[in-house]
């Protein structure tokens, strides 16, 4: 199935309550990012749903924010991760298996994740085919390089042309469905601020681990 990002906002009024919630280990600070181009930059909670294979197998999904390291680049900051497989992670080492569906075909992506809560995400997707091409902002491809999980643990990714120079599309809220009951609806616009979808594999070497 195709690889999604769902982008939420996370509404100003409620920013410090999320930073507070979600407890990150001193020295890092929550910040806004850019997505595509000509866009400005917010404060966002991203939902990523794919398909892996190799040491981690099975669809997985992940909800992170955005942090800024030492260089002064936003970075991605994992927090929570689900599994359809048994699974690894730097955090609880062995993910276990839980409840994420994601299915596509030619005409929809229908997905399904279940949060450690057991409080449930679903999106339906129409596609009609002539979705607009999405233009990535080199600093959310950057943010890609860097991958830290809430216990300070980082790890350094490497991309192939899939991730540098991807070919993507912007799915218009029009076109979707949702019903988000998880713990993190408080703190986001109902709808996505973009749904981006993947067209092609995204080939990668992960050095887990990188910052100890």
């Amino acid at each position: 199935p195709f690889s999604v990002y769902f982008n939420f906002r996370i509404r100003p009024e409620v920013l410090e309550e999320f930073i507070t919630y979600i407890n990150l280990p001193a020295g890092f600070t929550v910040c806004p990012i850019r997505c595509v181009s000509n866009d400005t930059a917010d404060y966002l909670l991203t939902l990523n749903v794919y398909e892996v294979s190799g040491l981690a197998k099975g669809i997985r999904a992940e909800w992170s924010t955005y942090i800024m390291d030492e260089s002064s680049k936003p970075r991605y900051m994992v927090l929570e991760a689900q599994s359809s497989e048994t699974s690894m992670d730097p955090v609880d080492v062995i993910t276990k298996k839980g409840i994420v569906e994601h299915v596509s075909d030619e005409h929809s992506i229908k997905t399904k994740v279940v949060s450690l809560q057991g409080e449930v995400f679903n999106a339906r997707i129409a596609l009609n085919g002539d979705e607009e091409k999405a233009q990535i902002h080199g600093e959310w491809i950057e943010a890609n390089d860097y991958i830290y999980w809430r216990n300070g643990i980082c790890d350094r990714s490497y991309y192939d042309a899939g991730m540098a120079n991807p070919k993507a599309r912007l799915i218009p809220n029009s076109q979707t469905e949702f019903s988000d009951q998880t713990h993190w609806a408080k703190f986001i616009d109902p709808k996505p601020k973009h749904i981006i979808k993947y067209e092609t594999a995204i080939e990668l070497v992960i050095m887990p681990w990188h910052n100890i």
